[in-house]
């Protein structure tokens, strides 16, 4: 009887760990979605991700910010790939430390409104640094997760000023953050967003935004490309319906035969 039990219990155990694998990357798609987008306020979607149980090696692809209400470009930030590691025996406690996140095709929409900006509107709706702590709505719920990221690194990161009428490039260096969150203090999910957003708020606006003849000449090629593209789309039109007409016209149909007289 205890041998048929240990055998049913094993069963279970290895059903439980296969299930467990199978929706791993799932589970952790959805909780990085469910976080970031509490956390920001603001709608966060991935297309996937992975965390080897083994090495603590993880990959994200296709991260998406949308912008807060008001702004209109297609996203505030978007990343293609992001490679992190993190330590596997720290997501068993309260502080996750994560040891390197690389970020590679980083797109960022900023939308300048002369007093403000998109990313700076992301930045108000979290919790500043010096904001008393939010009481839970139970007196025994368990409190958020808290991590640690010793390195962050962005490479090329691609910004773009989006107004309605232009769009013009901003360069940027790679942008490099070290020690968010320290061992005695780590930091909650909102407070790691809001340092890294205040560095690439900061990286922009020492970038500096774009001169006028900038911002026109780049107007000026998308018109160009445009009316390029426009011009293309009609031709093609104009000959499809020339060689059209042409083979109306060109037909070899015999003539009809004339009805005698009566």
């Amino acid at each position: 009887m205890f041998k048929k039990l240990l055998l049913i219990a094993l069963i279970l155990a290895i059903g439980f760990a296969l299930l467990t694998y199978v929706y791993f990357d799932q589970l952790i798609r959805r909780g990085v979605e469910m976080a970031g987008s509490s956390a920001l306020g603001s709608s966060v979607t991935l297309e996937s991700a992975s965390l080897s149980p083994i090495t603590g090696r993880g990959s994200i692809q296709g991260l998406s910010i949308a912008n807060v209400e008001g702004y209109e470009s297609p996203y505030a930030i978007a990343l293609g790939s992001l490679d992190f590691e993190v330590s596997l025996p720290s997501l068993l406690g309260d502080v996750i430390e994560i040891t390197r996140i690389e970020v590679s095709d980083a797109r960022v929409n900023y939308e300048n409104r002369l007093i403000t900006d998109n990313i700076r509107a992301l930045l108000d709706k979290l919790p500043s640094a010096t904001a008393a702590p939010v009481v839970e709505a139970s007196p025994d719920a368990q409190p958020g997760k808290r991590v640690i990221i010793r390195e962050l690194l962005i490479h090329d990161p691609q910004v773009t000023l989006y107004t309605q009428l232009a769009r013009a490039p901003i360069p940027l260096p790679d942008l490099r953050l070290q020690d968010i969150g320290q061992e005695q203090e780590a930091a909650t999910v909102p407070e790691a967003a809001r340092d890294i957003l205040a560095a690439l708020s900061n990286a922009i606006l020492t970038a500096g935004i774009p001169d006028m003849r900038t911002v026109l000449d780049s107007t000026g090629q998308q018109l160009r490309d445009g009316a390029s593209a426009v011009g293309d789309a009609v031709g093609g039109a104009v000959q499809s319906l020339g060689s059209g007409l042409r083979g109306l016209f060109n037909r070899d149909d015999p003539a009809p035969s004339a009805t005698p007289a009566r």
